[in-house]
């Protein structure tokens, strides 16, 4: 990391010279996002809402052990398969068991920060399993090859002229196509792959303890179809996302959209119980894997730890002036 970072300025600077669009593009974004989460704010006690949630993120950080043990439970009472990954080689090894099992051929994902950590896709397709991305942004730079540039918005670095083109290469719409026009050609190819798909992969916005249901936010609807459609569903949460209660999701589901896209509440809120019942539609299982990959030691460090209460809202870079130059691909 810190290599990296002595090499940011250099870095910066060639893409800059390369990609000369790019510094608009990000900071149009994420002035847009800041400007939407300020609007936001000033319609509540903010500062109120966000003690409140320290408050209880405080508490769950301090009795992580005891909510895990209780998430498990409740999970195992709905019908869930528990998994616990200490690193992201455990988590590999699960995921092959489950599509070993499974004999999955194709697999749609929500978009996800934690399967981006873990090397999921990368996996997935050294099995031999075609991988799709349903969140547009995320589905855009799957197509480049690149990683997300950003939290809510993983492809904000790209231009219209950008996505024309690569539409153009990769299913023949023309240079000039509209936005409507390349949302049609995306909607086809991900409805395609969302009904042949056999296994769903997300993460969690949130975890609740009390009653082992997972909370999921969005603004599109793919994350309801890939974690409904596929017979299998694989959620990866890491053991940070926990919240002790369902009555807390009042505060924090509306205090994440606010931050994250300046929206009261995200379009869709999917809040999952477990594998479909004997006559329902849904996926027939349900695993959720909890991941440490470093998180109990970050707890454990007395200047550190408070960077698990973190929601991943995306706020943080929409207000850095560095982040704004480039985005998150300097290299």
């Amino acid at each position: 990391m810190r290599v990296k970072a002595k090499l940011y300025p250099k870095e910066a600077a060639r893409l800059l010279r390369e990609q000369p669009g790019v510094r608009e593009a990000v900071t149009g974004a994420t002035l847009h996002f800041e400007a939407n989460r300020k609007r936001a704010y000033q319609e509540i006690d903010a500062e109120a809402w966000r003690e409140r949630a320290r408050r209880v993120k405080d508490h769950l950080l301090t009795h992580l052990d005891h909510y895990l043990e209780l998430a498990e439970k409740r999970l195992q009472e709905k019908g869930v398969q528990v998994h616990w990954a200490e690193d992201p080689e455990e988590a590999h090894r699960i995921l092959r068991e489950i599509v070993a099992r499974h004999g999955v051929k194709r697999a749609v994902k929500a978009k996800s920060m934690l399967t981006e950590e873990l090397g999921v896709n990368p996996l997935l397709e050294s099995l031999g399993v075609e991988v799709y991305e349903t969140d547009l942004g995320e589905y855009l730079i799957q197509l480049l090859g690149e990683p997300p540039s950003h939290i809510v918005g993983p492809a904000i670095h790209l231009a219209l002229s950008d996505i024309q083109r690569l539409f153009h290469q990769r299913f023949g719409t023309p240079l000039d196509a509209s936005p409507e026009v390349l949302a049609a050609v995306a909607r086809k190819v991900l409805r395609e792959a969302f009904l042949t798909a056999d296994l769903g992969i997300s993460g969690a916005n949130f975890l609740v303890a009390e009653t082992g249901t997972l909370a999921l936010m969005e603004n599109e609807g793919n994350i309801r179809l890939a974690t409904s459609l596929p017979r299998v569903h694989v959620a990866f949460v890491g053991i940070e996302k926990l919240l002790p209660r369902l009555a807390d999701l009042a505060l924090f589901l509306p205090l994440t959209a606010r931050a994250a896209t300046g929206q009261r509440l995200s379009t869709y809120v999917s809040l999952i119980q477990g594998p479909a019942k004997e006559g329902e539609e849904g996926p027939q299982e349900v695993h959720v894997v909890l991941v440490d990959h470093g998180r109990t030691a970050l707890l454990h460090d007395p200047e550190a730890w408070e960077v698990l209460r973190c929601l991943r809202c995306g706020a943080c870079l929409n207000a850095c002036p560095v982040y704004r130059q480039t985005g998150g691909h300097p290299y």
